[in-house]
């Protein structure tokens, strides 16, 4: 079956834990951001009892396993406990975490690196699905999760990334749903479908739904697929919606073999670039910020985040990889 793009958001909370909306008012205007599926995490209250389909849109059934050592956001199949949950110890969340995958669900750690509330445990002894590396608006915490998943596929372990916007209302008129959007290339508009091709690392994470977009291949395979490395092998990138300024960077592991800053706004972008080894390719758009805008976001981090005051240059969106075998 031909795969599509379907534009989602995996992380959103309602009046039933500590959102500002009800699931009904969520539902709706997530269909005015034209997206395509949306993840109910409620912090442990499973809120939708079943996912279901409101008009077009597909509403997911998830929930997010919350105490102060982290949090996790569990997708597609109920938590098989009943709140309030026992989460004190790594043993706690090893046994929960297993239930839950043995029950069908994908599970996700949410912002492991956030200065507030990080995952405190050893995030490599748990069997999770997804990492949630970006969450909400773009800041530098983000950048820490990045690093590690970038780390750990280059060890070889294949962990999807995820985005998710973490919503639960605007701040200071600043609309914040679905800022960041995961795009998932899946075979249809299901739950099953959607949840398997983020396990698959079949997704793309991008500011907002109607934001740049980047499409990687390599001959028929597209992100989350793996191709035999051969003589010559190249990969096609193309980027639409591309702004002024922003970089455009290709990885195979961690060597950049493609770099490009945009001069002006460009509606569609295409180039081929040679691929040298094995292991992965993946990209990313980055862009930084102004002199005075980097002065106000010190000020602004140093005041909500765990900030040592520099300001790295921001992801504006990322491809999960293509894995290269020799």
């Amino acid at each position: 079956m031909e795969r599509q793009w379907y534009k989602g958001d995996t992380h959103l909370h309602t009046i039933l834990s500590d959102g500002h909306h009800t699931k009904g008012q969520l539902v709706e205007m997530c269909k005015e951001k034209d997206l395509d599926f949306m993840i109910i995490t409620d912090h442990n209250n499973n809120s939708v009892e079943k996912s279901y389909f409101d008009g077009d849109m597909l509403v997911i059934q998830g929930q997010e396993l919350t105490n102060e050592p982290g949090h996790v956001n569990v997708w597609g199949k109920a938590v098989p406990d009943e709140p309030s949950f026992t989460l004190r110890t790594a043993e706690d969340y090893a046994e929960i975490i297993q239930r839950c995958k043995d029950a069908g669900a994908t599970v996700s750690v949410n912002h492991p690196f956030c200065s507030n509330c990080p995952f405190r445990l050893n995030l490599e002894d748990y069997p999770f699905d997804c990492v949630e590396v970006w969450n909400t608006i773009q800041h530098s915490d983000n950048m820490k999760n990045r690093d590690w998943w970038v780390g750990q596929l280059l060890k070889g372990r294949h962990i999807a990334a995820v985005g998710g916007s973490d919503y639960h209302s605007d701040v200071a008129g600043i609309p914040l749903l679905a800022m960041p959007t995961t795009i998932v290339h899946a075979e249809s508009k299901t739950e099953e479908d959607i949840l398997r091709a983020m396990r698959e690392g079949r997704s793309i994470i991008t500011n907002s739904p109607n934001s740049s977009m980047i499409f990687l291949t390599c001959g028929d395979a597209n992100i989350g697929d793996t191709v035999k490395l051969s003589e010559n092998q190249k990969a096609e990138l193309t980027v639409t919606k591309l702004k002024k300024g922003h970089k455009i960077t290709v990885y195979n592991n961690e060597k950049v073999i493609y770099e490009q800053t945009a001069s002006k706004n460009t509606e569609t972008f295409m180039t081929t670039v040679d691929i040298e080894e094995p292991g992965f390719i993946r990209a990313e758009i980055t862009y930084r910020f102004s002199p005075a805008v980097k002065k106000l976001y010190k000020i602004i981090e140093s005041k909500f985040l765990n900030s040592d005051g520099s300001v790295p240059d921001f992801i504006w969106a990322f491809t999960n990889p293509i894995w290269i075998e020799a």
